[in-house]
């Protein structure tokens, strides 16, 4: 099973998988859902986005969110982050209660949300000024984020003068200016192509690797969640709802290469299974209104 691993026999197959979660559960408890339920109002009733949502995150900890089409995904990180709040249950960071935005959480949104009147370097310090931190400090700390995602070069460009690639490091660099407890990222290369993205991934990862950040990440790509992950949050539909949480047992450091790995390709398909139940779904046949000459086939 690659849900919940059974550790004590799991070792005897891959030890340092193994090792790796024994090494994650030990570590303290950074943010906490408990049983967190979100309900709007709609011109038809009451409609439940979220219900009774349960999970833990350790100090760390890389966790992706992936589900369906409405299972809520979007509206559960605007709730971890403070931006809006649940109907009922709550959410902890380090044991409080949190009632809204603050410091200790970072967030990267898909669009770009950098100041496109500062420069680069005027973006990573807006978050320690805005603190209370003096120009000199900020800016010798934001040089330090910048130089950490590769960007010193263009520390006084502006951001239309970056790649989209480029703006997201941006993007990384001023939440973790703060020094956030944990980073928030909402599909944050969902509107990269798919070489920017993947070079994304690799930049991520290094990041990650040496800062103390942990990280929630939402997604819809099934191979971005598996690479990126120490853990995955699945969330059924209508209402969202965690189906299950699954443990990733492809060895890091990770790499391209292992997306070709059986176990990458076995928790792949578990998660498919999950979100695309077989027999779920038929294809949906469309009007034939014929455009082309009958002996015009292409079968």
């Amino acid at each position: 099973m690659l849900q919940q691993l059974d550790l004590p026999s799991y070792k005897e197959k891959e030890p340092a998988v193994a090792e790796r979660f024994e090494r994650i559960y030990a570590r303290p408890v950074v943010l906490e859902a408990r049983s967190v339920s979100r309900q709007f109002e709609s011109a038809r009733g009451p409609v439940d986005a979220l219900r009774d949502i349960n999970f833990n995150v350790h100090r760390r900890e890389f966790i992706t969110v992936i589900g369906p089409s409405g299972c809520g995904k979007s509206t559960l990180i605007r709730i971890l982050a403070g931006l809006d709040h649940p109907t009922s249950g709550q959410i902890l960071l380090d044991g409080k209660p949190v009632s809204g935005p603050g410091p200790d959480r970072g967030m990267v949104f898909q669009g770009y949300t950098l100041f496109p009147w500062l420069t680069v370097k005027k973006n990573v310090m807006f978050g320690p000024i805005s603190k209370g931190l003096g120009p000199t400090r900020a800016e010798q700390d934001a040089m330090q984020w910048i130089q950490m995602v590769g960007l010193e070069k263009f520390a006084d460009h502006y951001p239309h003068q970056l790649s989209g690639g480029m703006r997201q490091r941006v993007a990384i660099a001023r939440s973790l200016a703060n020094q956030p407890r944990i980073l928030l990222m909402d599909e944050p290369f969902g509107a990269l192509d798919a070489q920017t993205r993947s070079q994304m991934q690799g930049y991520l990862q290094q990041i990650w690797q040496n800062v103390d950040v942990t990280i929630l990440f939402i997604t819809h790509d099934l191979d971005e969640a598996v690479y990126l992950a120490d853990r995955i949050i699945v969330l059924a539909a209508h209402p969202g709802r965690v189906n299950e949480i699954i443990e990733v047992p492809v060895p890091r450091p990770r790499s391209p290469q292992q997306f070709m790995d059986p176990r990458f390709l076995a928790t792949r398909a578990r998660i498919s299974e999950l979100i695309h139940p077989p027999g779920e779904h038929r294809e949906e046949k469309l009007p034939l209104i014929r455009m082309t000459l009958a002996t015009d086939d292409v079968l």
